[in-house]
């Protein structure tokens, strides 16, 4: 668990602000590959729901996402959703 989340405020299940590539070889152990998205601020943001395709040797995802406006503005909360977001993980096997 990120050291983030330990803290007396923060419940892990309620956050959002982690999109991670994970991968088990027996689906009771996982391991995290890759964090394509990932921001600082817990409460405000969030990375939800993606939808995603393999493309050639990328994932290409579109996701719901809680991310502040370019005034500055933020969303209500981390689930609260005001973008709905592309994203491109190149070669992610790698």
């Amino acid at each position: 668990m990120p050291k983030e989340y330990r803290l007396a405020d923060v419940r892990p299940d309620r956050t959002r602000d982690t999109l991670a590539l994970m991968s088990s070889s027996d689906l009771r152990t996982w391991k995290v590959e890759k964090t394509p998205l990932q921001h600082a601020d817990i409460k405000t943001v969030g990375f939800q729901y993606p939808d995603w395709l393999f493309e050639g040797d990328d994932i290409i995802a579109v996701v719901r996402t809680a991310f502040p406006e370019a005034d500055g503005t933020l969303a209500h909360n981390a689930h609260d959703a005001n973008w709905m977001t592309f994203h491109r993980i190149a070669g992610f096997r790698k």
